[in-house]
């Protein structure tokens, strides 16, 4: 299992930690510790999010319920980038992308046919798989929706820093 707390550490100093914003251009509306209030409006109940509130969501919503921490030591960069995928996209998006590359049903749901397909991959050749067919997702949202485009740079860097 990755090193959890360094994983939310990094997450946090991509996603602006404790600074709240409110770019009209950001599909997921007002945001802190990169909680996005669209996706989740409870925790934004009171106006903010407080770190506390940000550590739980990481861990139930982006790591425990779409079962990244079930993924093998051995496949550790993989964990990592779907668990940043997954924050950053949806857990189910980065699966279905994971199975897509697998070629396995893409039903979003790491079960164990998707597990044992995995452990069964070369780890890095399945994550730096991962990283194109994620940077090619971004590619494609930015030609859908220009309004997009500013954040291109940083959206790729962010995959690309996941390659072995």
């Amino acid at each position: 299992m990755a090193d959890l707390e360094k994983q939310f550490q990094d997450l946090m100093a991509k996603e602006g930690g404790s600074k709240v914003t409110a770019d009209p251009t950001d599909l997921g509306g007002r945001t802190q510790y990169g909680v996005s209030e669209r996706s989740n409006p409870a925790a934004w109940a009171d106006g903010k999010v407080t770190e506390s509130e940000a550590r739980e969501i990481f861990l139930s919503k982006y790591v425990v319920f779409p079962k990244f921490n079930l993924i093998p030591a051995s496949h550790a960069k993989l964990q990592e980038q779907l668990i940043d995928f997954g924050f950053h996209s949806g857990p189910q998006l980065a699966i279905m992308k994971l199975q897509r590359i697998l070629n396995l049903k893409e039903d979003g749901v790491l079960g164990p046919l998707t597990l044992k397909a995995i452990t069964a991959a070369d780890p890095r050749e399945l994550n730096n798989k991962l990283v194109v067919s994620r940077a090619a997702m971004i590619t494609k949202i930015v030609q859908k929706s220009p309004s997009q485009l500013q954040y291109l740079s940083g959206w790729i860097s962010r995959a690309l820093a996941f390659l072995t």
